[in-house]
């Protein structure tokens, strides 16, 4: 092999390497996020793992479907000022009718900095379009609003 193929192959076990890394540790939060109870993200609902209560309390019309990577929440902006910041990160649930996207749910589980939090996760925010009516949720308890 010459000598450029040797760094091309080099460069690539680097890169996927790296990659591979970051990509298990959002897999390990999804996980963790995934193995929450809905007690977790609000004191007032039941100790009731998230996606049951999520598929319970959702009406039925809609599919619950959880993101495969944690986000910044809508919070990063893509300039310097983001590496100053503890951004915020989320596990984003998606609510489809069909292949439309109805609603959304950012459930709060850490920050840049800190990590993956034992407490204080929550509904960052949230929203789903019902029957012409647009419901904002600011906990996971006004889930239940919903008619």
């Amino acid at each position: 092999m010459t000598r450029s193929r040797y760094s091309f192959i080099a460069l690539a076990v680097v890169i996927f390497c790296s990659l591979s890394s970051a990509s298990h540790a959002d897999d390990e939060y999804v996980m963790k996020a995934m193995s929450l109870t809905a007690r977790d993200f609000d004191r007032a609902l039941p100790d009731q793992p998230i996606d049951a209560w999520l598929r319970s309390h959702i009406p039925g019309r809609y599919a619950v479907v959880w993101g495969e990577h944690i986000t910044d929440c809508g919070e990063g902006t893509g300039t310097a000022v983001d590496k100053e910041r503890d951004i915020p990160l989320c596990l984003e649930v998606e609510l489809k009718e069909g292949p439309e996207i109805k609603g959304c749910l950012n459930l709060f589980v850490g920050t840049e900095k800190r990590g993956f939090l034992k407490n204080g996760h929550g509904l960052y925010f949230g929203y789903l379009e019902h029957d012409g009516k647009k419901y904002n949720f600011k906990r996971l308890g006004d889930v239940l609003k919903v008619k």
